[in-house]
């Protein structure tokens, strides 16, 4: 009751500036000159699948049986969040930016309230579970404080086969990012000081983030501290991203290395790749791969790669087809190894810049002992499915 009260009363705060304000948003909030705004979207979509199950926005887990119902997120993630900013003296500019997960399927604040989520997950207890910062940008560049997404995350969207659609079943969301990554088993198997518990390393709280363009180069350098007393490894990250885009070129890379809460087991990861576009044509295509610890004598290696297209076939409609692969190996064969080859693809209808209808369907192989991605749930050989929805950015 009291978190309801302390939503209803942020709200009431920032709405007299943010009233009739127009945004657009995509996976990032606006950026604001002085004042302070209040942003978000909104996906909801009904969705049917083969050999799919369904929880909220989770990655679909692989079941014997058909499932249709109301799902959050399969273009765009839903949030709200509001973001404020004032300029200062001698060139320098102080801003905030608090962000939450919003459910439209259920209302859910946060992913850990669904059915089959981790309700002792640090996620709970966490307002802003998305983003929360303080900043300051001045002809140095920019330094942010607080709980914010890796560096990983900060450039996959420019990269990504369908652009950053679907997050929760989206492999490079998934794998390259780290946000459902099959990869931690317990607390003590997790990687940074993001959500111990929750198997996602994508945002990491007690973040100082160094931002800076230099023309047509982006540069981003993000430590994570542990907060563990008498180590300052342990539960640290320490993340890079580069990015070059002149014109219709855009290459980028990041890579990123986090500790465990006992700087025992550590975890490596990394992307490159590019877009391309031409005409009313877009490509993408990326690499990535990451190496966690599972124990001290016991390492997984997780590989994906994607390559994609957007068709813009009107001013109004979007045609998205995107390929991904990934391969899963253990160290001395503890486990077999695993795959998916996945095919994602959108078609969107844009009424205006904030509201769009979308068609998205999906089709999924896996290969060896592909409960490593979906859990003790029985596997189908192949699976797909069908979603359609609306979107509103706020």
């Amino acid at each position: 009751m009291k978190l309801n009260y302390l939503v209803v009363g942020i709200i009431s705060a920032v709405s007299a500036s943010a009233y009739a304000q127009q945004i657009t948003v995509a996976n990032a909030p606006p950026e604001v000159g002085s004042g302070v705004t209040v942003y978000g979207v909104l996906d909801a979509g009904v969705r049917s699948s083969s050999g799919l199950g369904l929880s909220a926005t989770s990655s679909p887990s692989a079941s014997p049986t058909n499932t249709t119902a109301l799902a959050s997120g399969a273009d765009r993630s839903g949030r709200w969040g509001i973001t404020g900013g004032e300029v200062l003296s001698d060139g320098f500019k102080a801003s905030f930016t608090l962000e939450s997960d919003l459910y439209v399927n259920s209302g859910n604040t946060n992913p850990n309230l669904g059915a089959g989520k981790d309700t002792t997950a640090a996620t709970t207890n966490k307002l802003f579970e998305r983003q929360a910062t303080v900043s300051l940008a001045g002809s140095f560049g920019k330094i942010s404080l607080g709980r914010q997404q890796s560096a990983l995350r900060d450039i996959i969207d420019d990269i990504d086969a369908i652009g950053g659609r679907f997050t929760s079943f989206n492999p490079n969301l998934q794998y390259t990012s780290l946000n459902s990554s099959s990869l931690v088993a317990s607390p003590a198997t997790y990687y940074g000081s993001g959500n111990p518990g929750n198997d996602s390393m994508m945002r990491q709280d007690n973040a100082v983030k160094y931002s800076l363009a230099l023309g047509d180069v982006n540069a981003i350098v993000d430590y994570s501290l542990g907060g563990v007393a008498g180590s300052t490894q342990s539960n640290s990250s320490a993340q890079a991203a580069l990015s070059y885009h002149a014109g219709p070129v855009l290459v980028s890379g990041a890579y990123e290395a986090l500790n465990n809460n006992t700087d025992t087991l550590k975890l490596t990861a990394y992307t490159v790749g590019g877009r391309y576009i031409f005409g009313d044509w877009q490509l993408a295509a990326n690499y990535g791969s990451n190496s966690a610890d599972r124990t001290v004598t016991t390492n997984i290696k997780t590989t994906i790669a994607s390559v994609g297209t957007t068709y813009a076939a009107t001013s109004a409609i979007d045609l998205t087809l995107g390929y991904y692969q990934v391969q899963r190996t253990w160290s001395a064969n503890v486990k077999p190894d695993a795959s998916i080859h996945r095919v994602i693809g959108f078609a969107e209808y844009k009424f205006s810049k904030h509201a769009l209808a979308f068609v998205e369907f999906d089709h999924n192989q896996w290969g060896g002992d592909a409960s490593q991605f979906q859990g003790a749930a029985t596997n189908k050989a192949s699976s797909s499915g069908l979603t359609l929805g609306l979107d509103y950015k706020i």
